[in-house]
């Protein structure tokens, strides 16, 4: 004899399953941004405002994104690099380089 819930637990559990699947979702972020992140993380005791970002498509499936930032953690008068900027190069969204134009190791 079956358990007259059981034709529940099925669509109960697809429904759990749909409900928490999106819980742990960011939000998409384009390749700019993703690059202004690999900056602030590559130069983690730094603290950096962002003040330009942009990409541009080079190719069908390359981009290349450039950002721009000073550094607000530092005196004016220090001798270290206030202002900071990068450039990602991103194929098919995967991040396939990244150097310093300015900065600590242009």
């Amino acid at each position: 004899m079956q358990c007259p819930t059981a034709g529940l637990r099925v669509p109960a559990l697809a429904l759990l399953c749909c409900i928490s699947a999106g819980c742990g979702v960011t939000r998409d972020v384009g390749l700019a941004e993703r690059c202004a992140d690999i900056m602030r993380r590559a130069y983690p005791s730094a603290t950096i405002d962002i003040t330009k970002r942009e990409a541009s498509a080079t190719g069908m499936t390359t981009i290349m994104a450039t950002v721009e930032g000073v550094r607000t953690d530092l005196a004016p008068d220090q001798p270290l690099a206030q202002n900071l900027a990068v450039e990602c190069r991103f194929d098919e969204n995967v991040l396939t380089g990244f150097h310093w134009t300015a900065g600590p190791k242009s």
